[in-house]
């Protein structure tokens, strides 16, 4: 009897897919994020932490772009982690997933002997979720995860001060991006989720996912750019600033 293919990687290319509805230029961000780490860190050994990673977005990228390099996947959603899982597996041993909540503040201690020992921390499209309090714990955590050259990519929704006249605006032509994408015919993030929920073999992440976030327990935060860069700073690293952004769509860095 043939086995039947996995759904799995459906649903990662899919989120792939829907992510672009919301980001409109999202293979752009990595490739400026994935520049700008090359040129900081040419080694084709490098050890990164894929913070807040979903499902492996940039750890899959990554590691096809660099085929000596090796990531550390991190996460506390079960449903991404097993999409992700399942999907990209471990690539030749290259590729280690870890569930921790960095809301829990001994989360390092999940990484084991990776601890300490990373030339980049990267994340997309996550850290915007943190409680102002939770993110600059966070990036204090980064600097002690890295090497003393090590860096700090975060491409994410950084927005203009609440209540300013440029989030308006920022925001208004994202809302027009995004309904054109979705009339265009991108799939949206409701109708990507209800794929994952009629998928049987998620069906116990699902449920340890609920527990983790029960309806509508999960509050939107996104702290501005101006305070990611401040944090960063009052963490510890030596320099800090923006060097991509789209509206409101902005990476990151941070230099130890």
């Amino acid at each position: 009897m043939t086995a039947q293919p996995t759904p799995l990687p459906d649903l990662l290319t899919r989120w792939d897919v829907q992510q672009t509805a919301y980001i409109a230029d999202r293979d752009r961000v990595y490739e400026v994020m994935f520049e700008v780490l090359t040129h900081l860190k040419p080694a084709e050994d490098l050890v990164v932490l894929d913070l807040a990673c979903g499902p492996g977005a940039i750890s899959g990228r990554l590691l096809e772009l660099l085929p000596k390099a090796r990531a550390v996947a991190v996460d506390v959603d079960p449903v991404l982690l097993a999409i992700g899982e399942g999907s990209l597996g471990e690539v030749d041993g290259r590729l280690r997933w870890v569930r921790a909540d960095l809301r829990d503040p001994d989360w390092p201690e999940a990484l084991g002997e990776d601890a300490g020992a990373f030339d980049a921390v990267l994340s997309s499209t996550a850290l915007h979720w943190l409680d102002p309090a939770v993110l600059t714990a966070t990036y204090r955590h980064a600097l002690r995860l890295l090497r003393p050259d090590g860096v700090l990519l975060n491409a994410d929704y950084l927005p203009h001060p609440q209540g300013s006249r440029l989030r308006a605006v920022s925001d208004a032509i994202a809302l027009t991006r995004r309904e054109r994408a979705l009339a265009g015919g991108a799939e949206s993030w409701e109708s990507w989720w209800e794929a994952v929920r009629a998928e049987p073999a998620l069906a116990d992440a699902l449920a340890e996912r609920a527990a983790l976030w029960p309806e509508g327990a999960r509050d939107w935060t996104g702290a501005s750019h101006r305070f990611h860069e401040a944090a960063l700073l009052d963490a510890g690293f030596a320099e800090a600033g923006v060097v991509w952004q789209d509206l409101q769509e902005r990476i990151v860095v941070g230099l130890r």
